[in-house]
């Protein structure tokens, strides 16, 4: 039996790092950008913005269900489907902590690589 694990930090703990949630709240398709593309281990590039911008939300959706099975996280679409709809602001913070604590670096505007 393979036992899921759980995010490493709270969906509310949107300003345990001040300087994520700002970013996130100023620009978060930039965030989701430099989520996914350190998801799929590249570097993030043009491209990789002309989604989220277009399309944040089904990005958000997207990259939570990349992260969750990259790491093993219990949850479904449809839970990530209502946690990006309810508190979408808080899922991408949590996306950006949960890699940082991976150790993926996905380095949204203005923050250290």
């Amino acid at each position: 039996i393979i036992r899921m694990g759980s995010w490493d930090t709270g969906l509310c703990d949107c300003f345990s790092d001040c300087k994520v949630g700002l970013v996130t709240y100023f620009c978060a398709p930039c965030q989701l950008a430099y989520q996914s593309a350190a998801v799929e281990e590249h570097e993030c590039g043009f491209g990789d913005f002309i989604l989220p911008f277009l399309f944040p939300f089904c990005c958000a959706v997207a990259v939570r269900g990349k992260i969750r099975e990259k790491y093993g996280i219990e949850g479904g679409c449809c839970g990530d489907f209502m946690t990006v709809l309810f508190c979408g602001l808080c899922a991408i913070t949590q996306h950006t902590r949960q890699l940082q604590m991976k150790g993926a670096k996905p380095a949204g505007m203005f923050m250290e690589k």
